[in-house]
Order: structure tokens, then sequence, then C-alpha cells
């Protein structure tokens, strides 16, 4: 059966069935499913995209969704991309956010103004969002244009084919290539939904207005009105219900039940070789920090009603189930509009066996590039000794010296007519110098020629492969989440958020590189929605991810002769270069839907108040999707954790002397707020440990 967990195998041992109350037991219809969950019943680190020689013979498990918390998770290595594909989507991006884009793309005056901008407009700011953050040494701007004719001509075929696409669904997915794609859309969420949750956001900052919870380290820029990292799981802390018992308003009678989770410890420390080896990147094997032995952020469970329509069946974390019915009602109905966006983007692999087809592109836009060598001249534009004589580049001393040096030992060794030639013309120059007492030229073994043809071999610009004839892609699924995962549904973790800015703080600043959670999570793919930019300028998710190491494997190219590579890509080959892959960035606008997988590194960029004498915002909420192929604990297993709401649980109740005292497994707010400071700065830890991972040096071995 398709759409089951993979850990719903045995009877879980009575030892963690825990204490429940009979009401309790009655809550919830989809109770004793059988589940084994990381951390409770198997191991914390179970993993369902390890390969088959790791897992127990008996283990069904085969697909999965790709995960990039670690450098050296499964299937997450993208393709090293041409420096003009990814100008190309850069550009398809950039059309595709004008107004009625999908109609202007058939009309060809539009287009031929596009194509004139196109070809005329500097290309300078287009290659360094290309180049971000990236080495630049011996990669300078092309003196070619990046989006040549053929480039831009495959673009528009490209949009006409996603137009068509996008006038059946809404969905534009952009900034994609071979099985990696982000999607967008202005018009998944109608207007009354938008509205709803525009209304949500007021409500939940007018209740909260008392006691504002600013995100740790945001210099109070950040409002979190619904976060996860506040009453997560804590291991050796939280309750927890072997059963799948805890719903939606009916979690507010189950404050207690359960049994205390178990502690982990700490993953030991090794680090012989052997360790570094084993977690190297693209063994498939993920060093156990990446697990948090301390926390996991805890989804509520998502289920589908007959009509297919997403339905909580267990409470938000954050989110008081009673208070807030309407805003629970909401979410779900901006669930349902999300699935499509991320039924588009997500990627099923397999561990053995035949991995389905993806939706959308499954391959570059250019033929792969296999082997390169400098020293080829047919790679480079061709070599014109008089424009070079003529070129204001000048070389520097240390430039000159070398080579220098060179031409002499070439001049004595060479078995060219030509160059003896002319080494005895310098050799006379030196002598008549000599005789009449005239100092020596401070390069006397070059000649014009010498000093020409370096300048060229230096600054010579690449011959950039032109893209392959365009021929159509089916953008259509071909499945559906909704589908696949019917019966025990999804698991969702929900964030509200709204940046707040003032004359005082006016600038929010960037964002810091990284993927949704740690792999305790699963998150496998997010959805953003931007609700409400009011006075701010225009912001961006930048996006990008990791490459292959190894990529001497399928590229060749003579012992350090591999520049044009590096041009032709716009990546370092050398140890100073990094295996990541920019893709671009996407405007965050109002009203818009933004998804992407969890192999995407991404970004938020800077932005500022538009008019600095008056306040801004900018308000958004995420729906983060745990890999529905791994159940995971979740809030239908842990009781609300919130002693402030068993506190008004009891002030509301009429019998408030039989409620007792707050169970000891409650938290107060004061006690939560230092476990997320706790959780942050584990993550934070991990974050730089993956930055390691992710930016590992090309393995360049040209020989």
């Amino acid at each position: 059966m398709h759409g089951a967990p993979t850990q719903q195998l045995a009877k879980p041992p009575e030892s963690m069935m825990g204490v429940i109350s009979p009401s309790i037991r009655r809550l919830s219809a989809v109770a004793n499913l059988g589940f084994l969950y990381p951390g409770i019943n198997i191991d914390l680190r179970h993993r369902i995209d390890a390969w088959p020689s790791h897992l127990p013979r008996e283990w069904p498990a085969n697909a999965f969704y790709p995960v990039a918390a670690s450098g050296e998770s499964a299937c997450v290595i993208t393709a090293v991309l041409q420096i003009r594909e990814v100008a190309m989507m850069i550009l398809m991006d950039k059309l595709t956010d004008k107004d009625g884009w999908h109609d202007k793309i058939h009309d060809p005056a539009v287009v031929g103004k596009w194509r004139r901008e196109a070809r005329e407009q500097s290309e300078e700011a287009l290659f360094e969002r290309i180049m971000h953050g990236k080495e630049r040494y011996n990669i300078p701007l092309p003196r070619t244009r990046i989006i040549s004719d053929a480039a831009f001509e495959f673009c528009v075929s490209e949009l006409r084919n996603k137009a068509r696409y996008f006038k059946q669904t809404g969905l534009i997915p952009t900034l994609d290539t071979a099985g990696n794609t982000i999607v967008k859309s202005d018009s998944l969420v109608s207007k009354d939904l938008h509205a709803d949750l525009s209304r949500a956001f007021r409500r939940l900052q007018a209740d909260q207005s008392a006691n504002v919870d600013w995100q740790p380290w945001s210099n109070e820029m950040q409002q979190n009105l619904v976060h996860p990292s506040m009453y997560p799981l804590i291991y050796g802390r939280s309750k927890f219900i072997q059963e799948e018992v805890v719903g939606v308003e009916e979690a507010l009678q189950a404050f207690g039940e359960g049994t205390v989770t178990p502690s982990h410890s700490t993953p030991p420390e090794v680090k012989d070789n052997k360790y570094w080896f084993k977690y190297s990147q693209g063994s498939g094997e993920i060093e156990p920090e990446y697990w948090s032995h301390s926390f996991q952020w805890l989804p509520a469970n998502v289920a589908f009603r007959e009509d297919g329509t997403a339905r909580f069946t267990s409470y938000i974390n954050n989110l008081h189930p009673r208070k807030y019915p309407e805003i629970y009602r909401t979410i779900e109905r901006l669930i349902d509009s999300v699935i499509p966006a991320w039924d588009q983007c997500l990627r099923e692999e397999r561990r053995y066996g035949h991995t389905p087809a993806v939706a959308g592109r499954s391959a570059t836009r250019f033929e792969k590039i296999t082997g390169a060598s400098d020293s080829n001249e047919a790679l480079w534009e061709r070599f014109d000794v008089e424009y070079w004589k003529k070129s204001n580049i000048q070389l520097t001393t240390e430039q000159l010296r070398d080579l220098d040096e060179e031409c002499d030992i070439e001049s004595y060794d060479s078995d060219d007519t030509e160059a003896q030639e002319a080494h005895k013309k310098l050799e006379a120059e030196k002598r008549r110098r000599e005789d009449q007492g005239l100092p020596q030229l401070p390069w006397p073994n070059l000649t014009e020629e010498d000093i020409a043809r370096e300048k060229w071999r230096l600054f010579r610009n690449p011959i950039y492969p032109e893209p392959k004839p365009f021929e159509e892609v089916d953008y259509t699924p071909r499945q559906s989440i909704r589908d696949m995962f019917r019966e025990h549904g999804l698991q969702i973790i929900v964030k509200m958020a709204s940046v707040e800015l003032n004359p005082e703080k006016p600038v929010f600043p960037w964002g810091n590189w990284h993927v949704e959670g740690q792999m305790n999570e699963r998150i496998c793919a997010t959805a953003l929605y931007y609700v409400d930019c009011e006075n701010i300028t225009p912001s961006h998710l930048s996006f990008r991810t990791q490459t292959d190491s190894y990529l001497s494997d399928y590229m060749k190219a003579d012992q350090d002769e591999y520049n044009w590579l590096e041009r032709v890509h716009g990546t370092s080959l050398g140890p100073s270069g990094e295996t990541l892959q920019n893709f671009g960035d996407v405007e965050t606008r109002q009203g818009r839907v933004l998804v992407f997988p969890n192999t995407f590194h991404h970004r938020v960029s800077e932005f500022r108040l538009r008019d600095a004498t008056k306040p801004g915002h900018r308000r958004f909420i995420a729906l983060w999707l745990v890999d529905p192929h791994q159940r995971i604990v979740s809030t239908a297993n842990v009781p609300p954790q919130q002693e402030q709401w068993w506190d008004e649980e009891r002030e509301a109740s009429t019998f408030r002397a039989g409620w007792g005292k707050a169970p000891e497994c409650l938290i107060t707010v004061e006690e939560a707020k230092e476990y997320r400071l706790r959780l942050m700065e584990e993550r934070s830890e991990r974050k730089k440990q993956a930055d390691g991972s992710w930016g590992v040096p090309y393995n360049f071995c040209e020989h």
C-alpha cells in the first residue's frame, strides 16, 4: 500500500502505551494505527533514505523525499549548471513576474521589446546574482552577452510552454532544472481566503499585544504568533501517548496524559580517519549530530475528508484549539490550496528499483560537458594579435617577469624556426644596447606578440555553449500526495510570524543560508504565503543547492587546465571553490505562494521601510511538510504542554476544585523560552556544521 508510512510494522511495546484515561481513548477514530516512532519505539536516528545495506533485512521501506539537512544526505546533490542556464532561469523568473506575462509571451510586439531589452541592458547585475558569494578568481564578467539570442529564443519557447500550464493550474515552475523546481503563484489563494488569513493575523496580534513574543536574536523585529520552537517535544520531559488520540479541541482534555518520553544521550565524538571517510559528501551516511537528542518540532496531523479536503485531526502546536477554531479552518483551506504546488515540486526517490518520473524538467537545457582543457584553442575566442597589442590591459610586473623567463627557456628549447628567428633578433638587440651603452629592456626576452598572446591567454573570452533545441516539457505531476497518503494523511508544522519595522529599526537584515528543521523533523517541503506587505521595499528569497565534489568523475580536463570549465559554469574548481550552485532568487510579494522542496538552501534578502518615517511590516505563514513516508511524533501523541492553557481551562471550568494541581509535565512560558533558546543554540551549531558539509571544495583531480 503506497500511502502507508514505513514504520507501521508491529504492535509497540506495552511500556510505551502510556497511561490513558478512558475518555482520551475515545477521542480519535485514528487510534491504534501501530506506528513506530523514531526516538520512541525505534532508533532516534532511523532513516528511510539509508542505503539498503544499512537497513534490517525485513525493512520494507523504499520511497522517500530527499532532505538536505546535511551535505551527506541522500539524493540532494544537483548538477553543476552553466552560467548561461542560470541566467536564463533568472530572466524567465523576472518575466513571469510581469502582469499578464502568460498572454504577452504570445504577442510578437511585446516579445520583441523584451528581446531588445535583453540585448541592450547591462548584464553586470545579472552576473552578480549568479556569482553571489562565490570565489571570483579567474572568472571575470563575460564580454559576450550571457543571454545570447539563442538563449533568449529558448526562453521564449519555454515560457510559452509554461504559460499553457499556468492557465490550467495557476502554477509557475521557476528556477527549475533537472528534477529541481521552485513553484510560485499569485493566484492560488482566493480573495476570500486571503481576507480570512489577514483577519487571523490581526486577531492573533491583538490577542498577544500585551505579551509580544519577539523571536530571539531578531532585535525585536520578528514577532512570533505561532512558532514550533515554543513547547516542542522535549525528550525526557514531554509526555507521549503511543496511540494518535490527542485531537483538536479535545486536546484540552488530555493535559498530563501519557508516559514521559525517553532521554537520549549526546552522540559520541569520534574523529578517526574512518569517521571522516564514512561521513564524506556523497557517502549516503549522515553524522549523528544532525539529529537533536533533546528536541523535535511537533507537527499537527492532517487527514482528508471524503471530498479530498484537508482537516486537522490534532491541534496545531501553540495555536489554541478552542479560541481559534476559525483560524484552524482557514489554515486547512490554505493547505488545500498549496497541495498542488507541493505535488509540482516534490521528487520521490527510491532506494532501489525505478525512480518515478518527476513533474516538469528532468534534464538541463544544455548538452552535458564531459571534458575540456584550456589548451584547446577552439574553446576560446580567436587570437587577434593586433587587437591585443592595442589593448589597454596592463600585465603586472610579476606576470611579465614570469612570461619573460618562460619565453627565454622556450626560445632555447624550441624547434620552431620562427621562434628561433625571434630569439636571434632579441639577442641582437641585447648586443646592440650593450655595445652602445644603452640600458637593457626590462623584459629582454619578450616580443610585442608574446605580450599580446599572454594578454589573450589571461583575458580571452570563452566560447559559451548555446542551449539545446527546445523540447516541450510536461509539467503535470504524475501523482498527488492527496491520493498517495490519503489513508494516513499528512503531518504539517505551522509557523505564523510578522516582521515589524519602524523608523528606529528601518532595516531587516539578510538572513543566513539554511534548510528547514533537523533530521528529527524530516521536513521535505516548504509552502510560504505572504499575507500582508506594507511600506517595505521588495524582498526576495535566494536559493542554492549542493553539487557533487567529485566533479572529475564525469568531467575531465588536463592538469591545471580547467579555467574554461570555471568560466562556463561560473564556479571555481580549485581548492578555494565550493560545491554550491546558485539558482537565483524569487520575489516574496504580497499574495504570493512560494513552494520548494527542502533540498534547496535558502535565505531571505534584506528589506527596509519604503517610507522611513512610517512603520511597515511583512506577515507570512509557513507550512512545513514532514515526509509522509515516515511518521514522526506529533501533537496527536503529545498532549498540550502549555501551563497557561491549563490555567485558562481551569478558570473557565464550573468545577475548578476538581482540576487540582497542574500536572508536573506542563511548562510555563518562562521555561518554554529557556528551552527555545537551547533549541536555537543547538540548531545554530548544527547549521555551522552543515555549512562545512555543504561548502566543501571540488575534488577536481584532472589526471
